[in-house]
């Protein structure tokens, strides 16, 4: 154990390269069981975690639940924080659909990875020579909200997610395991959201089932992102034009109007050029491998970023998206996408209205009525149903 004046000042040491290196916050707790294990156990004892089941296997499990299986001897947690953007481009949204904020730039996974490998070699070689030390940023079964209320960075909200006063949740989360002792930060003596259930009422698909309780199933983050099949039929409508992630429970926090601007010019968002929904309809696989090559967007993959692409045209439902989504279900090689084109056209043909100039409501039949000989059960399935609703 080190003596109180060195961890002291290896403590104060860290602090000092973390906000150096760009990050907002920094706080330290000391290793002792987690609240959050229970918390955790019981969410996904009851299914809530959807078709995420790595994070039910055992050997993650018992990672999350007992930290000194990652690193021997573990003594400390440095837990940081890194803004991304609080604000929105209208502009943007309007051509592309709307994208979680703190997706719009370069995959948040690469700076984290740079700065917390910086900070870990300074751990290693200069604040604490001889120790060990192992970094994460969303990269492994740590539970990270959890150690970051321990170590004080914020407390856990009703939408479940970490919000700080200074910093209101518009950032990332990292940590540093360390084999010494450091000195602890105090948590918050109590959460700060009271009565406010805002996050709650705005869910559009009520994923928020209970205050601190989320229900990834039916998440419009986890649909977008982790879910890979056919999105079931009465969430479609829900989504909107998120076409990957969601903000809703942060946009109305009130704890969000003390967020601060993002420091990191590679977290802001990408103008995406010359690209709309419906060009997006035009990806193959290479082209979105060179498109989002550097962008958290390749998590939903190709497929499923075209699924989400329709159901938000889909929902905005204006004529002039028919040509792309005819294209879409007449020859894209994905089922997945075929399929939620036809919604999409259904959706379009439901609320067209006979002023429209652009096309009508029989020829988008038509392009249905041809597709009902597709070759795979569920895009017929998803065609005879859009001709069902336009009869």
């Amino acid at each position: 154990m080190s003596d109180a004046p060195d961890a002291a000042l290896a403590t104060r040491r860290i602090k000092e390269r973390a906000l150096g290196l760009g990050f907002e916050a920094v706080t330290v707790t000391s290793v002792a069981p987690l609240e959050a294990v229970r918390h955790f156990e019981a969410w996904l004892a009851a299914g809530r975690h959807g078709e995420m089941a790595y994070l039910a296997e055992p050997e993650h499990r018992e990672r999350r639940a007992n930290p000194e299986r990652l690193l021997r001897d573990l003594r400390s947690v440095v837990c940081v924080a890194l803004c991304h953007p609080p604000e929105r481009d209208a502009a943007l949204d309007a051509r592309v659909g709307r994208i979680a904020r703190y997706a719009g730039g370069e995959d948040y996974h690469r700076i984290m990875r740079e700065r917390l490998r910086t900070l870990e070699r300074f751990v290693e070689d200069e604040a604490l020579p001889g120790s060990r030390a192992l970094w994460y940023a969303d990269t492994g079964a740590i539970l990270e909200r959890g150690w970051a209320e321990r170590a004080g960075l914020g407390w856990i909200g009703k939408h479940s997610g970490l919000l700080s006063q200074t910093l209101g949740s518009w950032f990332l989360l990292g940590e540093m395991l360390v084999n010494r002792e450091l000195v602890a930060d105090p948590p918050l003596e109590r959460e700060h959201c009271g009565t406010c259930g805002r996050c709650l009422e705005a869910c559009p698909t009520r994923a928020i089932v209970a205050p601190y309780q989320v229900d990834a199933r039916r998440c419009i983050s986890y649909l977008t992102i982790e879910h890979k099949g056919t999105i079931a039929p009465e969430l479609r409508p829900l989504i909107g034009d998120w076409i990957f992630g969601c903000d809703v429970c942060q946009e109305v926090c009130p704890w969000n109007r003390f967020a601060p601007p993002a420091r990191e010019a590679r977290l802001h968002a990408r103008s995406l050029e010359g690209w709309s929904l419906e060009k997006f309809l035009e990806l193959d696989e290479p082209t979105f491998a060179e498109v989002f090559a550097q962008s958290p967007i390749r998590r939903a993959q190709r497929d499923g970023f075209l699924r989400n692409v329709c159901i938000a045209l889909g929902n905005r439902a204006e004529a002039g998206a028919v040509p792309a989504l005819v294209r879409a279900l007449e020859s894209d090689p994905s089922p997945l996408v075929r399929g939620h084109a036809a919604w999409a056209l259904g959706e379009i043909g439901r609320r067209l209205t006979a002023e429209s100039a652009e096309c009508s409501v029989e020829e988008i039949v038509a392009r249905l009525a041809q597709a009902a000989g597709d070759t795979d059960d569920s895009v017929r399935g998803e065609v005879l149903q859009a001709l069902a609703q336009l009869e």
